[in-house]
């Protein structure tokens, strides 16, 4: 396929642009120019004479840039089709596909670009890049990201995305995922939600009285009082896990419990901590825990290309599982990443057939361990962070029986929506 955007013919096509950018990916090398070279060796079987890509590190960077408005929404939105079929083949939990969102920083070199471009965050002394997600817990697909400023709004973020989910998806977040105008919003789109709250939160009571013992659970309303003269009252339903100081605060649109019983509800959010394992996926072993490129458009497009490796890497995962009739879900993220090094960028060009044939064999050759953990995994030497949780998060939410004029107010906004 042709560069559109190019003035004059090029050698770096979008697609051999794209190669070259996953394979840089999937790359070990500490240097940006090492890894071009290993993907120029790789690719050399590929792009024979009269499709040869460029020589250069520096033309190859000026193509993905040019091509980056064109070419990335596009290919976002077909690998996001190819997840939708990927997902009949993932366990569901009670009809439910759950997806997990958060938000994460990556760091960027210290240079004076890099602070034009994403800003010194929250740790005050280097620039950094927030990167927000959604993932398929069950066997890690990523499903849609933004890649913003270091103090860049993560509720922001996951307005833009949450109407592009699945019909039967169950979001779930922690407790930075607060507040009535992200509920709200994702109610109106019609999707289903369970994030933690504490007491950051202020939730209402004996609103509709009614409504309450019709569903039979802990029906709470979130209503601020600077929008109740502007719009209705959310109704939500909070579902408490654990006892004592252990105790977990969720909030869900889910109001029928037999949809979501409070067990079911409790073993689903443990399932979030794969949005974590995610991260640390893409941080630790496939080597992003600091980007290399040292301007601020380079940076984002070093980071894009990555996630899309990432996304790609799971599916080539969940399809060879699959054929093997394997859980998707026990597939080794970590292996699928060394054995794609090994066979990808080691062994490029000396026999393409066996190498695809060994490729699909040891893609699911090495599983995650299947047996039940009785013990916390917990660190004995826990590091000191300035990212740890607001105490606040960690208390149970604020709760308030609702005042006459609020139920006189409430019942008129039902008359409204009943008419």
């Amino acid at each position: 396929m042709p560069d559109s955007v190019a003035k004059h013919r090029v050698r770096w096509t979008p697609f051999a642009s794209a190669v070259a950018a996953v394979l840089m990916a999937l790359d070990r090398g500490c240097r940006l120019n090492e890894r071009f070279e290993d993907a120029r060796v790789c690719m050399a079987t590929d792009f024979k004479r009269g499709r040869r890509v460029g020589r250069t590190y520096n033309g190859l960077v000026k193509a993905l840039e040019r091509q980056a408005e064109l070419v990335l929404p596009v290919l976002k939105k077909d690998l996001r089709r190819q997840a939708r079929t990927r997902f009949s083949r993932l366990r569901k939990t009670l009809a439910w596909l759950l997806f997990a969102v958060d938000g994460t920083k990556e760091d960027l070199p210290r240079t004076k670009d890099q602070e034009k471009v994403f800003g010194i965050a929250d740790n005050g002394a280097f620039p950094q890049a927030l990167m927000t997600t959604i993932i398929e817990v069950s066997a890690g697909l990523l499903w849609d990201w933004r890649i913003d400023r270091g103090r860049g709004s993560e509720k922001g973020h996951l307005v833009q995305m949450a109407s592009d989910l699945p019909a039967n998806a169950l979001l779930l977040g922690d407790g930075n995922f607060v507040g009535f105008p992200i509920w709200s919003q994702l109610h109106d789109d019609g999707k289903h939600f369970l994030i933690r709250v504490g007491g950051n939160v202020r939730l209402i009571t004996r609103l509709w009285p009614d409504a309450e013992t019709h569903y039979e659970s802990d029906i709470v309303y979130v209503w601020p009082k600077n929008r109740q003269e502007k719009s209705a009252p959310l109704m939500l339903r909070l579902i408490k896990v654990g006892r004592g100081c252990k105790a977990v605060h969720l909030l869900t649109n889910v109001l029928d419990a037999k949809r979501l019983s409070q067990e079911d509800a409790g073993e689903i959010y443990r399932q979030r901590w794969g949005v974590e394992l995610f991260f640390r996926t893409l941080k630790r072993t496939l080597g992003f825990a600091k980007l290399q490129s040292r301007a601020g458009r380079r940076a984002r497009i070093e980071l894009e290309w990555a996630l899309i490796t990432m996304m790609i890497m799971t599916m080539m995962g969940i399809d060879s599982a699959t054929r093997r009739r394997i859980d998707p879900g026990r597939v080794s993220p970590a292996h699928l990443i060394h054995t794609l090094r090994t066979l990808l960028l080691h062994n490029a060009g000396k026999n393409p057939k066996k190498e695809r044939a060994a490729l699909s064999r040891a893609l699911v050759s090495d599983l995650k361990d299947d047996y039940r953990r009785h013990k916390p995994k917990r660190s004995r030497h826990r590091p000191k962070t300035k990212n740890t949780p607001n105490p606040l998060i960690l208390k149970p939410p604020q709760m308030r029986r609702a005042t006459a004029k609020e139920r006189g107010l409430a019942e008129q906004y039902r008359r409204q929506t009943a008419a």
